[in-house]
């Protein structure tokens, strides 16, 4: 056998295996990224019981995804935001607190993101909570959105740095000054 042959064998072989790690990336991030818009949409329909069986899904696909975030992390990095976005919100909406990075344990880039999609969901309950005449429930939402907002405004970084941060830092503005907007109208329109 040349060496050439040879090279081309072992190559082939650590491919195969790369190749395979690859499929099982992208099997558990979409699985991840399912059951965490699964348990998105229990929290919003106030099915704890459902949300909290989706995040312990996820957890367990997270668990099994990082062994591979050396070789895959622009793969994985999608997955790990949608984690922290629904952990984060069922943390706040049971529990009334934001979790930090090193309780999520995904990267820094993947949680700030996370924070940044909560602002929706979290918008979401504000104008519910509001149909259904709970101010109090709306500003108690409004309020984490306003710490999460603000705990992150000073960050500015390079798009290649920090991707697609700045782009929903500016959305969470927008819905923060829309769900304050509806909260004050709401509560104009009660003392008419």
């Amino acid at each position: 056998m040349t060496q050439l042959t040879s090279d081309v064998k072992k190559i082939s072989s650590y491919l195969t295996k790369k190749q395979k790690d690859f499929d099982t990336v992208m099997d558990a991030s979409r699985s991840i990224i399912r059951e965490a818009s699964h348990a998105i949409t229990a929290l919003h329909n106030n099915d704890m019981k459902a949300a909290q069986k989706g995040i312990k899904l996820t957890q367990a696909h997270v668990t099994k995804l990082k062994k591979f975030d050396v070789q895959f992390e622009y793969y994985t990095r999608q997955a790990y935001q949608e984690y922290a976005e629904a952990r984060l919100f069922f943390e706040i909406k049971k529990g009334n607190r934001i979790l930090s990075q090193q309780q999520i344990n995904v990267s820094p880039e993947a949680y700030l993101l996370g924070l940044m999609d909560v602002m929706g969901e979290l918008k979401r309950e504000i104008l519910e909570e509001l149909r259904e005449g709970n101010p109090k429930s709306a500003e108690r939402y409004y309020e984490k959105m306003k710490t999460i907002y603000d705990g992150t405004r000073s960050l500015r970084f390079a798009e290649a740095v920090l991707n697609g941060f700045r782009k929903k830092q500016d959305v969470a503005r927008i819905q923060i000054e829309s769900a304050g907007s509806e909260i004050l109208s709401f509560k104009n329109s009660r003392h008419r």
